[in-house]
């Protein structure tokens, strides 16, 4: 489509299409016009002949059709008069709707600028696409470490824990007896006497308190456990693959050494220490992520009426098998 203006800005011609798009365009083109970047403080005339003495990519928008941006570029002829090719690029389908153009109006190479324009458009939609992707994903990133997580001690919260305790179980059925999950200890972790700081010394202590428990577990814990806060001084946190009694017991003995060390000080100091449940799983045992958590609550309270600042270690029952009904074809199979 073209539009050839002469030195004094009339226009000498229009394209076809360009006039069946817009048909009093020939005598009032600088009315029907704008400059869509709105970039031109002197007028479209001026506009036009800065594109073309810049070689510079034209955006022109038509008045009545908000949604339909001309796109293109203009010359300057020898004798003065300046050129201006124009395409729709990807409001194409716009003209072809308000217009009722048809093959018949666009000629060979017109439409080979159009699909020039419309590949430019479409690498340009689709890098902002990716942009907006990428940026999505970031966010979603960001929104789900924060569902997981405790915003007191940064450790995960108990939705967090679910998530991380059902990924280690079996789904459950022939699956729960196949040997192939890796076995690992879960430890259930109360703080004792936690009370007495936040009555004595006041919550911003206990909260503080709670903070360098937060610490003590991220140091104490290897790359692939995880460890959360599921209340206002428990801690729960799972061990991949650590199973033996006596290394558990270790570590519970080094975690309960840390904590005492947190205890806060001042005129009226409470000693802290920490009581612990630890309930062992190993494939073939039961899969219900809440039964387990149950066993290591039954150990914590054995320790705690043991006498506080110590960890008890339990194992999990085996899966109950389940039998086939009596009528079934395959059980009664030789």
């Amino acid at each position: 489509m073209h539009l050839w203006l002469g030195q004094d800005g009339s226009a000498l011609s229009v394209g076809s299409t360009l006039a069946k798009l817009v048909p009093d365009l020939a005598a009032h083109w600088q009315d029907r016009l704008r400059d869509a970047r709105g970039a031109s403080e002197a007028g479209l005339l001026q506009a036009v002949r800065a594109a073309a003495r810049d070689h510079s990519r034209l955006f022109l928008r038509v008045e009545g059709m908000p949604d339909l941006v001309l796109r293109g570029h203009a010359m300057q002829v020898e004798d003065g008069s300046i050129l201006v090719n124009l395409g729709f690029g990807i409001t194409l389908y716009r003209a072809v709707a308000e217009a009722g153009l048809t093959d018949a109006d666009f000629a060979p190479t017109d439409l080979a600028i159009e699909l020039l324009f419309l590949h430019e458009a479409n690498l340009a939609v689709r890098s902002e696409l990716a942009r907006f992707t990428e940026q999505l994903e970031r966010d979603r990133q960001v929104a789900l470490a924060q569902a997981h997580s405790d915003p007191l001690t940064g450790l995960g919260n108990r939705r967090g824990l679910e998530l991380a305790l059902s990924a280690l179980l079996p789904a459950g059925g022939a699956d729960a007896q196949d040997g192939q999950h890796d076995p690992f200890a879960v430890v259930h972790l109360d703080l004792d006497r936690f009370k007495e700081v936040n009555d004595r010394l006041g919550h911003r202590a206990g909260d503080d308190l709670l903070r360098d428990v937060g610490q003590v577990l991220r140091h104490a814990l290897r790359r692939g456990d995880a460890a959360a806060r599921t209340g206002g001084d428990e801690f729960v946190f799972l061990l991949r693959g650590e199973t033996a009694p006596e290394d558990l017991e270790h570590l519970a003995r080094r975690i309960i050494g840390s904590i005492e060390k947190c205890s806060p000080a001042g005129r009226t100091p409470v000693a802290v220490s920490a009581s612990i449940g630890i309930a062992i799983w190993q494939p073939g045992c039961i899969t219900d992520p809440q039964a387990i958590i149950e066993l290591t609550d039954v150990a914590l309270y054995q320790s705690k009426n043991a006498g506080r600042g110590r960890a008890t270690i339990v194992r999990c029952p085996p899966q109950p098998l389940i039998l086939a009904p009596a009528g079934d074809d395959e059980a009664a199979a030789p």
